[in-house]
């Protein structure tokens, strides 16, 4: 034989067990349909039932609408002392609420004018009306809040964008 078929003979054999070794390690020949079944996670705890007591009203809380007792702003008094609770609960057990009035119209076609001007500025506004020496007067309200801080800080907000003196009313239910 000649050294040139030997080296070549030689050659093609360590390609071939390079083959046999690298191939196997750049390709998985396994099944791909194969799913493997074995799991390393624990097995599901078991859940016991737990029975939820249905919340009940409060014997001193009327049954009135939510809306209604939120927006009623005629019991709103001005909050003046500043000794007052800032948030909490009151004596029947609500929480204190607090709504700013920002002015009062005599029609109601500028009430609602004002109101969607406050809205415009991100502002919850509403209108209510009241009577005031047999004539109606439309109020535009802001909140309610829950925190006096926050009316306060939003009753700034408003007298200065505005140029109104907005007072700060305690809702009581």
């Amino acid at each position: 034989m000649s050294d040139g078929l030997k080296q070549r003979i030689v050659g093609a054999l360590v390609l071939g067990a390079l083959g046999l070794i690298i191939l196997p390690v750049l390709f998985d020949f396994a099944d791909p349909l194969k799913i493997d079944r074995t799991s390393k996670l624990p097995a599901a705890p078991e859940i016991e039932a737990v029975q939820v007591v249905k919340a009940e009203r409060p014997a001193g809380v009327p049954e009135k609408s939510l809306l209604s007792a939120i927006f009623d702003t005629d019991k709103s008094v001005p909050a003046t002392d500043s000794n007052e609770k800032n948030y909490g609960l009151d004596a029947s057990d609500l929480p204190n609420a607090w709504v700013i009035q920002v002015s009062s119209f005599a029609k109601q076609d500028a009430a609602e004018e004002f109101m969607n001007r406050l809205r415009e500025e991100k502002f919850k506004a509403f209108i209510k009306s009241a009577a005031v020496n047999n004539k109606t007067r439309y109020r535009v309200y802001v909140g309610p809040k829950i925190d006096k801080r926050r009316a306060v800080k939003d009753k700034s907000k408003i007298d200065a964008a505005f140029k109104t003196d907005s007072i700060v009313l305690q809702y009581t239910p």
